[in-house]
């Protein structure tokens, strides 16, 4: 037997907010309800708002996603920024590896784990959203040069500074 709804059903939200520094992404987030900042750069030292201890590792930032989702702090998650995030995650992954850098294994295998565990970190913030509260996630922005294939010029657009397929991910 079918079982059919209409009308929209209210639920929180997971958003993405991103653009150049100074943009306002920070004061935006903190208009939500009830924001708990996990502040990966320092960025809501002038804000009133409440934050946690900022993390020192992609593990530690993992851990505090987990306890939100647990215990349900606040109304609003904010991860505030994934690209300062993204740093954590590949200085995890460098010193585990014991890469030199991201660009230590051929054909850009490197960033294919960092993209695997970054989509495990938007597991977790799905967590959160399900455990009712919103998920909002800030990253900086950057001017970059895009090529459409059925143009004859390029032209320049705002992109996240994260690595593209990272970005793609937290698009979606």
């Amino acid at each position: 037997m079918l079982n059919i709804s209409r009308g929209a059903t209210i639920h929180p939200q997971k958003v993405t907010i991103y653009g150049p520094e100074g943009v306002g992404k920070t004061t935006l987030a903190a208009q939500f309800p009830d924001p708990l900042f996990i502040d990966t750069e320092g960025g809501t030292e002038g804000y009133d708002v409440a934050r946690t201890q900022a993390p020192q590792s992609w593990t530690a930032l993992k851990d505090l996603v987990r306890a939100v989702a647990a215990e349900r702090p606040c109304g609003t998650l904010v991860l505030d920024t994934a690209d300062w995030a993204e740093r954590l995650l590949c200085a995890e992954l460098c010193a585990k590896n014991k890469w030199a850098s991201m660009e230590a294994l051929n054909y850009g295998k490197c960033w294919q784990y960092a993209l695997e565990e970054f989509g495990r970190l938007l597991d977790l913030l799905t967590d959160v959203r399900d455990a009712g509260m919103n998920v909002v996630v800030t990253a900086h922005a950057t001017v970059s040069k895009f090529d459409q294939p059925d143009e004859a010029a390029s032209y320049d657009r705002w992109t996240m500074k994260m690595y593209k397929k990272d970005a793609g991910l937290l698009k979606e």
